[in-house]
């Protein structure tokens, strides 16, 4: 139970940082190729020497590599705290300057790429992208140690309140940006989801609700006088 041990650590954040630029990557080479309609590649000039001028090329050139750019202080710190913390001050003065001299040139070569061709947006997508990949594996680890701790009743509770809490919002918030903001009428398909989510919002709060009181009489201490409590 206690600190996890430094190299199950180190191979956890390790494979974090290979998920978050794979699937980076993955994302920019299949997903957005397919959405543009052109393969985008790191080497576009390696199926197209003219892909530059040529506006019928079915490769451009991407810069997802950036999300392996964005890693590199984080695995950095990962190597400092698992192998360099403890040999001392000069080793880990040398790995960070080290770093930062790397972090600077890389920043400077691809940047003068991203300001060529015009990148800068899509430097700022893969950098949230990644962000947001970082935060949703980081919680694939954690949850599942969390809700192996939470009871079936209480899981239960939790999924119905955060369902019931989807549906009734959804009734009031599609209604009011389809004809609020949108300007739109009330439709068939509207009023059906609305009838719909309504009352099985309720239902299922009102199911949470009972969860949570079935729940109280287990943890509310015995009274005198109950064959529980003359027993102790």
């Amino acid at each position: 139970m206690g600190e996890t041990p430094a190299p199950d650590r180190f191979r956890r954040d390790v494979l974090r940082m290979l998920i978050v630029f794979f699937t980076v990557a993955a994302i920019d080479v299949v997903v957005v190729s397919l959405l543009t309609g052109k393969l985008r590649l790191w080497f576009p000039v390696w199926v197209d020497p003219n892909w530059a001028t040529d506006p019928s090329s079915p490769v451009v050139y991407s810069q997802s590599y950036f999300a392996g750019i964005f890693l590199i202080p984080f695995l950095a710190r990962v190597v400092d705290r698992d192998f360099v913390a403890a040999r001392g001050a000069g080793l880990r003065a040398l790995l960070w300057t080290a770093t930062i001299g790397v972090l600077g040139f890389v920043l400077w070569w691809k940047g003068g790429l991203m300001v060529e061709h015009d990148k800068h947006l899509e430097a700022a997508g893969w950098l949230a992208l990644s962000a947001i990949l970082w935060v949703a594996v980081s919680l694939a680890e954690a949850l599942p140690a969390r809700v192996a701790r939470t009871s079936r009743r209480a899981l239960l509770r939790g999924l119905a309140r955060g369902v019931s809490i989807f549906f009734l919002g959804m009734a009031v918030l599609d209604p009011l940006v389809q004809i609020g903001v949108q300007g739109l009428d009330w439709s068939t398909g509207l009023i059906i989801e609305v009838g719909f989510f309504v009352p099985a919002g309720l239902s299922l709060l009102l199911l949470s609700r009972w969860l949570c009181r079935e729940a109280t009489p287990a943890s509310a201490p015995k009274r005198a006088g109950t064959p529980e409590a003359s027993a102790r």
